[in-house]
């Protein structure tokens, strides 16, 4: 069996330890256009801005954007392990939020071509952030057990409508800029305290299907959804913020008390999710049943949450 490398974008979450820790051989940073005009990478370890900064700026006002590498960057990125005699598993960014899985694609077609001993294989994760970190994760530990690159692709294939996320961001108008909420629109007004809650739907778009009033009903909301949507024997759970590290604590804390199984593994959201979120959300992602089709169920289970 060929030796074969996990490759990802930046969109994953998973900082320089964490991609050590899950054995992700690498990544390919996109570009990101800062409010003075100038392109960077928007990388994973925070280099050339903190968190907090960039966050911060967001709040008043400075917009940020993003584009993928040229097709000719990915294919560079590619051959580097093929010419190395190594196969490629690379876990993308949903395709309904970006362009990157469809060049990841058209990278491979064309390397295939040139390498058509070696085993390229692309799947669209449908999730970003610590969504497809999640995955990635997982994926990074069946590799190490010795799980083939067809038995860890066909695995993610088969699992990421099982990766949900629950929870909140406390201004809409960057998901409403930006287009990446399938219905943020149907929420934007007078938000003033209020937390819309939004999941992953199948198309791999972020969807809010409902709305609480203040943290503390968020908190418990979120938790009773957790209770009836995860796996039993879920082991990770990530926890995960774009700047409200307060209410980032405190969710954790709630999340540890009411999982205690579970591994709380905690994020800051990239920069690269970041520009398009903008500051104030607050998230968990964690595996569990396969999601409805429009999520149907899962706002059933909310409805009958917010109705007790």
């Amino acid at each position: 069996m060929a030796d074969y490398v996990l490759l990802t974008d930046s969109s994953t979450d998973l900082n320089k330890e964490l991609r050590e820790r899950f054995g992700v051989d690498d990544y390919l940073p996109g570009n990101i256009n800062w409010p003075d005009g100038t392109t960077h990478d928007s990388t994973l370890d925070w280099e050339e801005i903190t968190p907090q900064d960039f966050y911060t700026s967001m709040s008043k006002d400075a917009m940020y954007s993003t584009g993928i590498k040229g097709l000719e960057v990915q294919e560079a990125f590619f051959e580097k392990y093929l010419e190395q005699g190594k196969d490629i598993l690379n876990i993308s960014l949903s395709h309904a939020l970006s362009n990157t899985y469809d060049t990841c694609r058209k990278a491979a077609e064309n390397l295939k071509e040139k390498y058509p001993e070696r085993k390229i294989i692309i799947v669209d994760s449908l999730r970003y952030s610590a969504g497809i970190g999640l995955l990635v994760s997982i994926a990074g530990e069946m590799k190490k057990a010795g799980k083939s690159i067809e038995e860890v692709a066909e695995w993610v294939e088969n699992n990421k409508h099982r990766c949900h996320q629950t929870g909140t961001v406390d201004d809409l108008k960057f998901l409403a800029k930006m287009g990446r909420c399938s219905n943020v629109k149907a929420f934007m007004g007078s938000l003033i305290n209020i937390k819309p809650i939004a999941e992953f739907n199948r198309n791999g778009e972020n969807q809010i299907i409902t709305k609480v009033k203040g943290y503390n009903k968020l908190y418990a909301a979120m938790i009773d959804y957790m209770k009836a949507t995860i796996d039993p024997d879920a082991d990770r759970i990530f926890v995960s913020h774009t700047y409200r590290k307060p209410q980032w604590l405190e969710l954790q804390k709630i999340v540890a008390e009411a999982f205690p199984k579970a591994e709380i593994i905690t994020t800051t959201v990239n920069m690269a999710n970041g520009s398009s979120i903008g500051p104030g959300m607050l998230v968990t992602f964690y595996m569990g049943k396969e999601i409805s089709e429009g999520l149907v169920e899962e706002t059933k289970i909310l409805e009958g949450i917010l109705a007790k």
